[in-house]
């Protein structure tokens, strides 16, 4: 579920492990076998499989990219909002998209978080990672 958090490590390597085993399951590798992290990732890579921690990433964008661009049935909370040019103060490279118009999807919380649920929320925590994602990749076309 893209809205479930991820936010205690212990949980996400206890799935991260289920992940590494059934893996070794479907391939028919001894659950005993040791695995490096690089040879780990590269099977991965060559099932087509994401990691659980990047699963968990694409999935919260892809959502929060449907969000943004009207295409779930959801709408962004209250204390988030798109930034306004009039809002910039300095040109920076990192906000010239927004001042002249080209950025319509820069997102900004309006308050800040008091506790931890809040800021391991759904919306709170996919909205500084979708910030950090390319103008062109957050702006693309469905």
């Amino acid at each position: 579920s893209p809205i479930w958090t991820r936010h205690q490590k212990g949980l996400l390597n206890c799935l991260e492990a289920a992940q590494k085993r059934a893996i070794k399951w479907v391939l028919g590798v001894s659950l005993w076998c040791c695995w490096s992290e690089h040879d780990y990732h590269d099977t991965l890579i060559n099932l087509r499989i994401l990691p659980i921690r990047e699963q968990f990433h694409f999935n919260d964008m892809k959502f929060f990219y449907k969000v943004i661009h009207g295409l779930a049935p959801v709408t962004l909370p209250n204390y988030l909002v798109i930034k306004n040019p009039s809002e910039i103060h300095h040109n920076t490279r990192s906000n010239t998209h927004i001042l002249h118009g080209l950025d319509f999807t820069t997102v900004k919380c309006i308050i800040k978080p008091s506790s931890s649920s809040f800021r391991y929320s759904f919306f709170h925590r996919a909205f500084n990672y979708w910030n950090s994602l390319s103008l062109d990749i957050r702006q693309a076309y469905t």
